[in-house]
């Protein structure tokens, strides 16, 4: 029941980040900020505004349960709603809090994509990769660099895997 409740949340969240990305593409960012603002309070629980002006330690906490467990859906859809909000902010030239905000999405993708099967999907690995290289230049904190490294790992033993299984 408890799986069946996540799933159907995940469904809305889905439905809700398409209407997001449609208004996004659509150039109507004011609208879309208030989408991810109100996505963000219904889905994950949180103040966008608030939630940014801490750190990424701070953030991860804010997805974890009371027993310290990683909530990995809310820490992928939270990725997901910032990084729409990454791609807003790069469309009105504001190149400082979107490199800001895509280096937060790579941190939450590269710590929740690994523990959850679930969004185990080729458009988020490919998402991280285009995340890595929009990012390439800039410096990492050290938490990014971390997760980013148990992240490399864990491509590498899924490639692995994938190689083993078709010998």
């Amino acid at each position: 029941m408890h799986q069946d409740y996540i799933m159907r949340i995940v469904e809305q969240f889905v439905q809700a980040l398409l209407a997001i990305m449609h208004r996004r593409k659509a150039g109507e960012y004011k609208e879309t900020r208030e989408q991810v603002r109100i996505a963000a309070r219904y889905f994950l629980r949180m103040d966008l505004d608030l939630l940014l002006l801490y750190d990424h330690e701070y953030m991860l906490a804010h997805f974890k349960d009371f027993a310290g467990r990683l909530e990995t859906d809310k820490c992928v859809l939270g990725a997901d709603l910032f990084y729409e909000l990454a791609m807003i902010e790069e469309a009105e030239k504001q190149s400082e809090c979107a490199l800001r905000l895509k280096e937060l999405c790579l941190y939450l993708y590269s710590i929740g994509l690994p523990k959850e099967v679930r969004f185990q999907k080729t458009h988020y690995f490919e998402k991280v990769s285009s995340l890595i290289e929009a990012l390439r230049n800039q410096p990492f904190s050290e938490q990014t660099r971390v997760s980013l490294r148990t992240y490399a790992n864990f491509i590498e033993s899924q490639s692995s895997r994938e190689k083993n299984a078709h010998e």
